[in-house]
């Protein structure tokens, strides 16, 4: 295997999670049992840095059927909108300013720049049910993925002043085609903002279920800037977000655009970035391995106590988590879900059915699949934690939020 960003064969391992179906492939229940297991195995680049996993599954495989929808989750719906106004304001845009959004899904965070009175906005999604959903939502679609010839074909030259990529950048399997793209259609004076999960949150809050095979790619700043540089791109401005477990947003311009004046909160992150070393990913992977079996262990003795436990969420991240540790339908009776394209569906591996979240069906437990939105859910539920169910919170270590009257 090379390195994803520049070319190296200069490894260490960091944390083999093992073979794994790849996360987003909900089944029927014919598919149970034959389901494809792939190597899912985080490594770093000792020469640029970056985090990343070293197998493919091919992009046709996991991008084109799958069941994500962005607007499930009112937190996400306004941190993309107070994002479009930060943007707005920032760089000044006005209609007629083409923005693009790269694997938008179903057009929510191009919604909100619509909101702010800015029309002229693209979704290039790979998706065909989701690309629909954009469709449906007055959000124009091209239903491709992004790559140098995608822009070439449906985009041009230099006419774009604002691209998003919001928790794509990191999935991308034609990575370098995809930057060439950026760099082909942005504007001189444009900005590409990229949003992704960050390395050193995940080292911090131990939520190794970020590594799955749809992220190809888990960057520091320091990383990101390597692979950005022989393009002539490079991040003026970045900050910390709490979004899906901790995350940065960085706002990357031409090298020789007006822009690219480093902000005092882009040089604050820079500062804190350098603590993400070799060591403490290492530190990171054995952490992981040495907590691997307590989850199980706690969950075998709720059931020992018959103790009805069903899963809250099912994002895809949950099939890292249940697969590595080893929980499946024996310990964990159903996953609740509000997505309907999930629902009749069962999880990889673990073959854990998924239904209809509903107030009329409440488990002694729910565990939190979907942990990077609990203030949400956990505000959303008071109801049901002061009827006597209780939460279980994975990370950074086993919390219970139970009703305290």
């Amino acid at each position: 295997m090379k390195c994803r960003s520049c070319g190296e064969q200069n490894f260490v391992s960091i944390l083999d999670l093992g073979d794994q179906p790849w996360c987003n492939d909900f089944l029927t229940k014919e598919q149970c049992g034959k389901e494809k297991f792939y190597p899912l195995h985080l490594k770093y680049c000792k020469v640029c840095e970056l985090l990343q996993i070293d197998h493919t599954v091919p992009k046709e495989t996991m991008f084109l059927d799958h069941k994500y929808v962005s607007g499930t989750t009112k937190t996400l719906q306004k941190h993309f909108f107070d994002l479009a106004k930060e943007n707005s304001k920032q760089f000044n845009l006005k209609d007629g300013d083409l923005v693009v959004d790269i694997g938008g899904n179903d057009g929510t965070q191009l919604l909100q720049y619509k909101k702010l009175g800015i029309n002229s906005v693209l979704n290039v999604e790979s998706a065909i049910p989701i690309a629909k959903i954009s469709e449906n939502n007055n959000v124009p679609v091209v239903n491709e993925f992004f790559n140098e010839n995608t822009v070439e074909r449906y985009i041009g030259k230099n006419c774009v002043k604002l691209i998003n990529a919001a928790g794509v950048f990191f999935h991308l399997e034609e990575l370098h085609s995809v930057v060439k793209g950026i760099k082909k259609c942005l504007q001189g004076d444009g900005v590409f903002i990229v949003q992704f999960m960050y390395a050193g949150k995940m080292v911090d809050n131990l939520n190794f279920d970020t590594i799955y095979h749809e992220h190809l790619c888990y960057y520091t700043l320091r990383s990101l800037t390597n692979l950005l540089k022989p393009y002539g791109l490079e991040i003026f401005d970045a900050n910390e977000s709490e979004i899906h477990s901790g995350s940065i947003i960085a706002k990357i311009c031409h090298s020789h655009s007006s822009l690219n004046k480093k902000t005092e909160r882009f040089k604050e992150v820079c500062q804190k970035d350098e603590k993400y070393t070799l060591n403490s990913f290492i530190e990171f992977g054995n952490k992981i391995k040495n907590q691997r079996h307590a989850l199980k262990n706690y969950l075998k003795e709720l059931k020992g106590i018959n103790k009805t436990i069903y899963a809250y969420g099912a994002p895809a991240k949950g099939n890292t988590l249940l697969n590595y540790f080893g929980i499946a339908n024996d310990l964990i009776d159903k996953a609740v879900e509000v997505n309907e394209m999930k629902l009749g569906h069962y999880l990889p591996q673990s073959h854990i059915p998924i239904t209809l979240e509903s107030k009329q069906d409440l488990p002694d437990y729910y565990l939190l699949l979907s942990h990077n939105f609990t203030d949400e859910i956990i505000n959303k539920n008071q109801d049901t934690i002061q009827k006597g169910t209780k939460f279980i919170i994975p990370f950074p270590t086993i919390k219970v939020i139970q009703n305290e009257n």
